[in-house]
C-alpha cells in the first residue's frame, strides 16, 4: 500500500523540530521574553481554567489510558505474528513527531529560557567560608524552629495538618512572593503515588495537562517543599535547580512556622551535602550540634525511601537523567544538588532571617 507524502513529511518530522529546538536554545532571552513570559502563561491560564476544577489528576489518568492502548496495540500486533509494515512504522514515527511537538510547545521550551543564575546573578564557584556560614546558620535555625514546634528536643516534629492543608497553605503564598502572569499554581495528589514511591520519585509536572502532581505517600516533612518545587515548574522554571531554590523562598517565607521549619532542613540538607564534599570534618561538626529531634526527621524520610527501594530503581533515575540532558540540564538529574549557589547568592543579598 502507497503510503501518502504527507504522513512521511509527519512522520520524519521530528528530525527537523530536534534542530529547530537546539537553534532555538541557542537564543534564551528571547524564549525568555516570547515564550516564557508571554506564550507560556497564556496557555497555562487558558489551560488552567479546565484542568484546575477537576478534583483528580486529569493527566494521570491520561497517561495511563495511554498506557493501557500503547500494551493493547502491542500485543495484538504481537499475536499476528507478523512483520511490521510500512504503515505501522509511519504511524509510529508520526505518534512520535506529534508527541515532542506537543512537549514542546506546551512546556519544553521553557528549559531554554534565561538562566535564573544569570538574574540574581549567582555564581558557581563559592568560598568554603560563606558555605560554612550558611549551612552553620541553618543549623542554628533549625534548632530555634525545632524548640518552638516540639516538646522535647529528642522528639520530631509533626506537621499537625493534613496533607490538602499543607498545600493549601503552600499555595496562599506563591501569589505574594512572585510576580507572574500566570495563574497561582496548584497541585494534586499523583494517581500513582505508589509506583512513584518504588520509583524514588517525589512528583512531577505533567507537561501535557500542566498539572503538578505529588507523591502523597511521602512523609509530610517532605510535603512543603515538594509541592513548591512542583509549582515552581508551574510558573515555567523547568531547571531542576531553580524550581528547588523558587520552592525553598516560597516555603521559607510562608508564614507558618512548620513550613519554614521544613524549608530550613531542605536549605540545611543540600548545604550540609555540599560541605561534606569540602571540607567533611566542619560538616560532621555542624551535623552534631543538631538537635536529635531533627536527625529523627531526616531519619523518618530516609526511611520512607528505603521501604520502597528496589532493583528498578537506578533503571527509572537513570532514564530521568537521560531526559533532563536531553533537554539541555547537562547535570541530569545532579541538577537537583546544584541549588546551594543560588542560596549563597540570595543570602549575600538578603540575609535569611527566621
Amino acid at each position: 500500500m502507497k503510503v501518502s507524502r504527507t504522513k512521511i513529511l509527519l512522520a520524519t518530522s521530528i528530525l527537523p523540530q530536534t534542530l529547530l529546538v537546539r537553534i532555538i536554545g541557542l537564543y534564551p532571552e528571547k524564549v525568555e521574553l516570547y515564550f516564557s513570559q508571554s506564550f507560556y502563561p497564556l496557555l497555562f491560564n487558558l489551560q488552567h481554567v479546565f484542568i484546575k476544577p477537576i478534583p483528580f489528576s486529569f493527566g494521570d489518568l491520561l497517561y495511563l489510558s495511554l498506557g493501557i492502548y500503547i500494551c493493547y496495540t502491542v500485543i495484538r500486533f504481537l499475536l499476528k505474528f507478523r512483520l511490521p509494515k510500512t504503515n505501522d512504522i509511519i504511524g509510529v514515527g508520526i505518534f512520535i513527531s506529534l508527541f515532542f511537538l506537543l512537549f514542546q510547545l506546551n512546556w519544553g521550551i521553557n528549559y531554554h529560557r534565561t538562566p535564573l543564575a544569570d538574574k540574581l546573578p549567582a555564581e558557581k564557584q563559592y568560598s568554603d567560608s560563606l558555605l560554612i556560614d550558611l549551612t552553620t546558620r541553618f543549623a542554628i535555625m533549625g534548632n530555634i524552629f525545632h524548640s518552638q514546634l516540639s516538646s522535647s528536643d529528642t522528639l520530631a516534629v509533626s506537621i499537625p495538618y493534613a496533607k490538602k492543608e499543607i498545600s493549601k497553605r503552600i499555595q496562599s503564598s506563591y501569589g505574594d512572593l512572585w510576580s507572574s502572569t500566570v495563574d497561582v499554581p496548584q497541585v494534586k495528589a499523583s494517581l500513582f503515588s505508589l509506583p512513584l514511591s518504588y520509583m524514588g520519585y517525589a512528583g512531577y509536572l505533567n507537561p501535557f495537562t500542566l498539572e503538578a502532581q505529588v507523591n502523597m505517600r511521602m512523609p509530610k516533612i517532605n510535603l512543603p517543599i515538594t509541592i513548591a518545587h512542583e509549582m515552581a515548574h508551574q510558573l515555567g522554571y523547568a531547571a531542576e535547580n531553580e524550581a528547588n531554590f523558587i520552592g525553598f523562598i516560597n516555603t521559607f517565607k510562608n508564614a507558618d512556622p512548620y513550613l519554614r521549619y521544613a524549608a530550613v532542613l531542605f536549605g540545611f540538607r543540600h548545604c550540609y551535602s555540599d560541605l561534606m564534599k569540602r571540607d567533611p570534618d566542619q560538616a560532621k561538626i555542624l551535623v552534631q550540634q543538631l538537635n536529635p529531634g531533627i536527625l529523627k526527621n531526616f531519619a523518618e524520610s530516609q526511611d520512607f525511601w528505603e521501604e520502597y527501594k528496589n532493583p528498578f530503581e537506578p533503571f527509572f533515575k537513570e532514564s530521568y537523567d537521560v531526559y533532563l540532558k536531553a533537554n539541555g540540564q547537562e547535570s541530569g538529574i545532579k541538577t537537583y544538588n546544584q541549588m546551594v549557589a543560588f542560596l549563597i547568592a540570595y543570602d549575600l543579598q538578603n540575609k535569611f532571617k527566621f
